[in-house]
């Protein structure tokens, strides 16, 4: 335990630092893991189809306590339920992203294609 505030300090989970060699070849097999995954995008300022920027991660997993774990894990069920309950509730959307679809192009992007689903309807196909 800290002696700040009684906070309690997690362990690491591997030792650091790592040697440099090893080092390089971790931070090489994650930046392809992070292209493969999806974790990687094109400058809107600097656009070049040849370079990425990668979304940022972290390299080695950080401890958490169990407690605040658990306490997500049984917030999750209610969370879902609340982003269900909005993406449902057309009139909610429209009055609350009104003033920010006149401002914001990706968020007007992400309103059209929700009014266009609406148009056509709910569909999902379970294979």
């Amino acid at each position: 335990m800290s002696s700040e505030a009684n906070t309690p300090v997690l362990p690491n989970c591997i030792r650091l630092p790592l040697p440099e060699d090893e080092l390089m070849e971790v931070v090489a097999k994650a930046k392809d893991y992070a292209i493969m995954h999806g974790a990687a995008m094109r400058s809107k300022t600097a656009f070049s189809p040849d370079s990425l920027n990668f979304a940022p991660f972290v390299l080695v997993p950080s401890s958490f306590p169990r407690k605040e774990f658990e306490k997500a894990v049984a917030l999750q069920p209610i969370i879902n339920r609340l982003m269900h309950n909005v993406a449902h509730d057309e009139e909610f959307i429209t009055t609350t992203l009104a003033e920010t679809i006149k401002v914001d192009e990706f968020t007007a992007n992400l309103f059209n294609i929700y009014r266009k689903v609406l148009a056509h309807g709910f569909t999902q196909i379970c294979t």
